[in-house]
């Protein structure tokens, strides 16, 4: 019976089907060698791919800005020998190419200029960037139209945009301010007359119970520009509390001459109003009257009517709504 040596030295595994260590350099060899035939085999043969060249514009007009949307990468459809593409992917560059405005078409345009840049023109800025055996087989576009707008001077009003919520029992004391209340925008002419009003960023306070004041940015819109980068937002909260005062019913003209003797002469207001305010809301903040132009010998009753009434107040209620009255001659 043969002896079955369990110690041998032998560690070589088998791995589909080669045996590690005695062939391993044969397999690799082998597999190298596939490898570089097949490598030259494909790049041998000519190939079509795209390029995308980033785009920069010059040559603008003095004080005028682009007011439309243009491409920002030139798409070229390319062919060429597989190591020549290789190569240039490897060693070439994907510099911005320049496009020219003043070499362009000049076209009227109401309000601003246009120049157009044709699909052969393209084609020419692009093959100036590419070796002489890359060829270009398309232009992913027709022309380049480049219009664009002078620069003038606006004052636009601002537009807070403030998201909140306020706490049970507080309330706004007033409309939300901003300082400056308007800047002055600089942009394209024709966008710039139809822009009425700016908005800030938005802002989210969530719940308050207290006044805030925050600085917040400007939402520019592109091609625009503003010295004043941000603008102060203040919300004025207070805790409310109710107060009645008593106001009189003024009378707007007489009748014929005659004397209007008004029943009940006064009014009992019911307001809502913040806390710090309850001392500083007096009768003189609002003005209540009635009209004798509208007495009718059919109606016993003049419609009372609410005038004026203290900033930053709410008026809960207010009685009587109407009253009765007298002439006298």
């Amino acid at each position: 019976m043969d002896e079955v040596d369990y110690h041998s030295n032998d560690k070589s595994k088998v791995f589909f089907g080669i045996k590690l260590g005695k062939n391993l350099s044969i397999f690799l060899v082998c597999l190298l060698l596939t490898s570089v035939f097949w490598f030259l085999n494909a790049f041998t043969k000519d190939y079509s791919t795209e390029l995308n060249y980033p785009i920069k514009y010059v040559n603008l007009p003095e004080h005028e800005i682009i007011v439309n949307d243009l491409p920002r990468f030139l798409a070229v459809e390319v062919n060429g020998f597989g190591f020549k593409l290789l190569s240039f992917y490897i060693f070439g560059s994907l510099d911005s190419v320049d496009v020219d405005y003043s070499t362009g078409i000049k076209k009227y345009r109401k309000g601003g200029s246009l120049s157009i840049i044709p699909r052969t023109q393209l084609k020419s800025i692009a093959s100036s960037v590419l070796p002489a055996d890359i060829r270009i087989e398309g232009i992913a576009i027709d022309s380049l139209r480049i219009c664009t707008d002078p620069i003038s001077d606006k004052i636009i009003r601002i537009r807070p945009e403030v998201n909140y919520t306020l706490e049970n029992y507080y309330y706004l004391k007033d409309s939300i301010e901003v300082a400056p209340k308007s800047v002055l925008l600089s942009g394209p002419t024709t966008l710039l007359e139809k822009l009425h009003e700016l908005s800030t960023q938005t802002i989210s306070l969530g719940v308050l119970d207290k006044s805030v004041t925050k600085d917040v940015g400007l939402n520019l819109p592109d091609n625009f520009s503003c010295l004043t980068k941000k603008v102060r937002v203040s919300l004025k909260v207070d805790r409310t509390t109710e107060k009645e005062i008593i106001v009189p019913i003024d009378i707007t003209s007489t009748k014929n001459g005659n004397t209007v003797k008004l029943f009940p002469q006064f009014v009992k207001v019911k307001v809502k109003i913040g806390l710090s305010d309850f001392d500083k809301i007096s009768a003189k903040e609002f003005r209540f009257e009635v009209n004798v132009q509208e007495i009718e010998l059919t109606k016993k009753y003049l419609k009372v009517k609410l005038v004026k009434q203290a900033q930053g107040t709410e008026i809960i209620s207010f009685s009587p709504r109407r009253v009765e009255y007298i002439l006298k001659n």
